[in-house]
């Protein structure tokens, strides 16, 4: 399909909360996809070439900070803008210092902006247009 939509792959293994936000983000006029896992994520990012990753941060069998830092090490994916969205903790876990405790490797960017859950729909709409419009 040609239609312009921009695409937004959505990671995340809680089904409820992957149907809210590709509800959500499908009402905005963004074409959205679902992953549940790190590999259905690696997956649907070669078919699909997202221009914006939405990433839950725990998730079974593969994190995804796992899942992050190999999708900024593929040259496919390495400039797509990723949001980490998580009841995990806070900003500043996930932002500055407390990234690199996570990923010390400078050649991975810090992610574009981190979400708490619940998410507040609002915010999120708006850091997306921000990011991709």
């Amino acid at each position: 399909m040609t239609d312009g939509a921009k695409k937004i792959l959505i990671v995340d293994d809680e089904p409820d909360l992957g149907t809210y936000l590709a509800v959500l983000l499908g009402d905005q006029g963004y074409r959205t996809y679902q992953a549940r896992s790190g590999e259905e994520a690696l997956k649907a990012a070669a078919m699909f070439l997202p221009d914006l990753i939405c990433l839950d941060i725990m998730m079974p069998r593969q994190s995804g900070i796992a899942l992050y830092q190999k999708l900024k090490k593929d040259p496919r994916f390495r400039n797509v803008p990723a949001v980490f969205i998580s009841a995990f903790s806070t900003a500043r876990d996930f932002t500055g210092p407390g990234f690199r405790k996570l990923i010390p490797d400078a050649g991975v960017p810090e992610p574009e902006a981190y979400i708490e859950k619940p998410v507040d729909a609002a915010r999120l709409l708006e850091v997306i247009a921000g990011i991709i419009g």
